[in-house]
C-alpha cells in the first residue's frame, strides 16, 4: 500500500479532542517543521545529568517500547497480527508532565529511510491493520505518562516499534507455543518450555501442568504478575523472566534448593528483592538493565554463585557482599558509573572473567594482582593511562583508553593470547611484544605511533615479525 493510501485510511478515521497521531510528512507539514521540532522537543537521549555527562536513557527507551506495546495489545488483540510490516521508527514527544502531545510515526520522504544501520517498510499495513495501530496509539497517548528524573522541560524519545517478530518458528525438539502446551497429552516427560516472545499478558497457567520441567524461558513477554504456584515446580532450574516488566510488590522467591540459572533482565528491578536470596543453589544471576540502588547485604547468602551479570544497572558503587561470593568465575560490570574497582572484588579468588568496560575507571587496584586465576580482563572505555601487575591475563582489552605511554606491565604477561590497546595515545612502537611467545592477536591501531609512523621501519618490522610468527595483527 502506497503512502497516499495510508494517510487516507488515517485520515478518514474520526477522532475525539485533540489529535495527537500523525504520519512524519504530515506532522512536519501541518504541525511542526523538523526545526521546531527540535527545538520545542529536544531528544531527551542528548540531555546531561548533573555533572554534563549525557545521559544513558536506553532502560527508558526499553520501558516506553514495552509499555506501548502491552497497552497496544491490551486495547485490541488483532495488534499482535500484524506481523507482515517491519519495526517502524517512532518519535514521541512529551510535554514536561510527561504526558504525550504528539506521536510521529514513519521518516519524512526526504529522509533515506534507514533506522540504526537497517533499512525499515512503512507502507505495508493493510486497511484494517493501519486502523488498528492508529487507535491503539491514539489510546495509549491519552493515558500514557512517562517519569523520567532529571528533566523539567518538553523532550522527545526515538523507539523502534515493533510490529511483530513474525511468526514463531515450531520447534520438535521442545514446546513453543501456548497450544502446543496446551495439546500436550505427555506433560510429565517435558523438560523445556520456550514460550518467549509470545506478546503474552498474563502468566500462562498452563506451564503448572508440566511438574518435570527444568528450564522455562517467559522471555520478551509482557506479564506482570508471577504466581507463586511456580515455585512447586520442584526440578525447574532455569527460568527466564528477562523482558518482562514484573510486579516485585507481588512477587517474591520461595525457599528452593533446585533453581540454578536465574535471568531478570529489563525487568524493572529498582532494587535486589529480598526474597532473592532465597535461591540458595543459584549459580548463574542476570539482573542487568535495571536501574538498581544497592544495599551492602544484598548478596549475602548466595555464595554459590559462579557467573553474575550487572550489566548496565546505573550504579557508582557496589555492595561489599559482593567480596563474599567465593566461588565467583564472571563478573560483568559494563555500562556502569564506577570511578574505581572496589577492593573487595579484588577477593574473588575464583574469579576468571572480569568486565569493566564502559565505566569510569582511572586506574585499577594494585590488589588485582592477588587474582590467582583472572584470565581475561575487559576494560575498554574507560580514563584508564597507566595498569597494576595482571600476572596471570590471557585476554586483556584497554583500547579505548587514555594511555600515553605504552604499560611496561604487558611485556610481563608470559600468558598472554590477546591484546587490544587500538584507540589510545601510546607514542613509542611496542617492540618488545615480540617477547610475548603465546601471543595470538594483537590490536594496536589508532595509537599516536600508528597514525603517525605507519610506515616506520619500527613499526614495519614490528608487524612482520609478528605476522611471521602466525600473529593476527590489526
Amino acid at each position: 500500500m502506497n503512502k497516499l493510501l495510508l494517510l487516507l485510511i488515517l485520515g478518514s478515521i474520526e477522532t475525539f479532542g485533540q489529535q495527537r497521531v500523525y504520519q512524519r510528512d504530515k506532522f512536519e507539514k501541518e504541525i511542526l517543521s523538523k526545526t521546531l521540532a527540535e527545538k520545542q522537543y529536544p531528544s531527551a537521549t542528548r540531555s546531561k545529568d548533573k555533572n554534563n555527562e549525557i545521559q544513558n536513557l536506553a532502560l527508558d527507551e526499553q520501558k516506553i517500547n514495552n509499555d506501548f506495546m502491552k497497552a497496544a495489545i491490551k486495547k485490541n488483540s488483532k495488534y499482535i497480527s500484524i506481523v507482515e510490516s517491519k519495526n517502524m521508527p517512532i518519535e514521541i514527544f512529551f510535554n514536561k508532565n510527561g504526558e504525550v502531545d504528539y506521536l510521529v510515526y514513519g521518516f519524512s520522504s526526504f529522509d533515506n529511510r534507514v533506522f540504526n544501520g537497517k533499512k525499515f517498510l512503512f507502507d505495508t499495513l493493510n486497511t484494517e491493520e493501519s486502523k488498528v495501530f492508529y487507535e491503539v496509539a491514539e489510546d495509549f497517548c491519552k493515558k500514557y505518562k512517562c517519569q523520567l528524573k532529571g528533566i523539567e522541560n518538553n523532550y522527545s524519545f526515538y523507539i523502534g516499534l515493533g510490529f511483530g517478530k513474525g511468526q514463531k518458528k515450531m520447534s520438535k525438539k521442545y514446546i513453543s507455543t501456548i497450544e502446543m502446551a496446551e495439546n500436550c497429552t505427555n506433560p510429565d516427560t517435558v523438560k523445556i518450555l520456550m514460550l518467549n516472545k509470545l506478546y503474552l499478558i498474563n502468566f500462562p497457567e498452563v506451564v503448572l501442568r508440566f511438574k518435570n520441567l527444568e528450564k522455562l524461558d517467559l522471555s520478551d513477554n509482557y506479564i506482570e504478575q508471577v504466581p507463586s504456584k511456580i515455585w512447586g515446580m520442584k526440578k525447574m532450574k532455569f527460568l527466564s523472566l528477562s523482558g518482562n516488566y514484573v510486579d516485585y510488590t507481588n512477587f517474591g522467591f520461595k525457599r528452593n534448593k533446585h533453581l540454578k540459572d536465574l535471568n531478570l533482565q529489563y525487568t524493572g528491578m529498582s532494587k535486589m528483592p529480598k526474597s532473592l536470596k532465597r535461591n540458595r543453589r543459584l549459580e548463574i544471576l542476570f539482573v542487568g538493565n535495571n536501574p538498581i540502588k544497592f544495599t551492602d547485604n544484598d548478596f549475602n547468602r548466595m555464595k554459590r554463585l559462579k557467573a553474575l551479570n550487572l550489566y548496565n544497572v546505573r550504579t557508582s558503587t557496589l555492595p561489599k557482599s559482593i567480596g563474599k561470593l567465593n566461588n565467583l568465575e564472571e563478573l560483568d560490570l559494563y555500562y556502569n558509573n564506577l570511578q574505581f574497582l572496589p577492593i573487595e572484588v579484588c577477593r574473588l579468588a575464583n574469579l576468571k572473567t572480569l568486565a569493566l568496560s564502559n565505566n569510569q575507571l582511572w586506574n585499577l587496584p594494585v590488589e588485582i594482582a592477588k587474582m590467582p586465576k583472572l584470565q581475561t580482563l575487559y576494560a575498554h572505555h574507560n580514563r584508564l593511562n597507566s595498569l597494576p601487575n595482571l600476572p596471570n591475563l590471557k585476554f586483556l582489552d584497554v583500547g579505548y583508553n587514555l594511555f600515553k605511554v605504552f604499560p611496561e606491565q604487558i611485556y610481563e604477561l608470559q600468558n598472554l593470547e590477546e591484546f587490544d590497546i587500538t584507540n589510545n595515545q601510546v607514542e613509542e612502537v611496542p617492540e618488545k611484544l615480540l617477547g610475548l611467545k603465546k601471543l595470538q592477536k594483537v590490536y594496536i591501531r589508532g595509537n599516536v605511533f600508528y597514525k603517525v609512523n605507519e610506515k616506520s621501519k619500527e613499526l614495519s618490522k614490528l608487524v612482520a615479525d609478528l605476522e611471521q610468527r602466525q600473529v593476527l595483527v590489526r
